[in-house]
């Protein structure tokens, strides 16, 4: 499986008025939003860096600039809620999940200069990032952070969840593996069931656990992203919006598929 480097033309239309609002003030457009976006999504799959961004896509400083924007605006992770809740409807499911499954992943940094980089993960050797996944039973992401690698797993997760739990009314019960028990109060206050996953008693090395190898499979299917082999950003926004961007990729895949 592949994901396309730029959109098709359905793809666009299913999440083009968050990129390109209609009745949006200003001047008109030198690059069309639509171009812009394709240019984002090549940085993130290949990893070139921003200034060696091709002639086609237009200036990379005006790419780089409109990227910024949408970063700071939320629309990526917008763009990634429309298309999670498209590919549920497509299989005849809610819109909104009403279960979700939470792990994180710790990745190196690859970056000189300033940076929110810390040591972290197992040992605390991996001086980098922590990137979190909510993803739904189907394997859908619908929410990713991204902190320095020195929080525990539950700890990145409760600042996820209290960031996102409002966008999901259904949610009655949360998934994780053993790192995440420290969500039991949280849970609570909810009103949600805390489901903590296991591997079988005796059993040694990596066994699939049901249904969180569906988590796994989506941190595969995003770690294709070449921009996210390590952790190259200088904020943890940049880090997540990243994520963001790969995430809406494989949904727009998904969702024509």
């Amino acid at each position: 499986m592949s994901f396309a480097i730029a959109l098709c033309d359905e793809q666009w239309e299913l999440v083009a008025d968050h990129f390109d609002p209609p009745g949006r003030r200003g001047a008109p457009a030198v690059i069309p939003r639509r171009q812009m976006v394709d240019a984002i999504l090549f940085i993130g799959r290949t990893g070139c860096q921003w200034r060696y961004l091709p002639e086609r896509y237009g200036a990379w400083t005006a790419v780089w600039a409109q990227w910024r924007r949408w970063r700071s605006n939320g629309v990526w992770e917008r763009a990634m809620t429309r298309l999670a809740a498209i590919v549920r409807v497509l299989h005849e499911r809610e819109p909104v999940p009403s279960m979700v499954m939470v792990d994180a992943q710790t990745v190196r940094g690859g970056r000189y200069g300033p940076t929110f980089h810390e040591a972290g993960g197992p040992g605390g050797r991996a001086i980098g990032t922590k990137r979190t996944l909510l993803v739904e039973i189907l394997g859908l992401p619908v929410a990713a952070g991204a902190c320095s690698a020195r929080p525990h797993d539950v700890v990145a997760a409760r600042e996820l969840l209290r960031e996102r739990l409002p966008g999901f009314a259904r949610l009655r019960a949360i998934v994780g593996d053993r790192a995440y028990r420290g969500l039991a109060k949280l849970a609570a206050r909810k009103h949600i069931a805390l489901d903590i996953k296991a591997p079988p008693a005796g059993v040694s090395g990596f066994v699939p656990i049901r249904p969180l190898y569906r988590i796994e499979h989506a941190f595969a299917q995003l770690g294709r992203w070449r921009r996210l082999s390590r952790c190259y950003e200088g904020t943890q926004a940049s880090a997540r919006a990243w994520l963001e961007v790969a995430s809406v990729s494989y949904l727009a895949w998904r969702a024509v598929a």
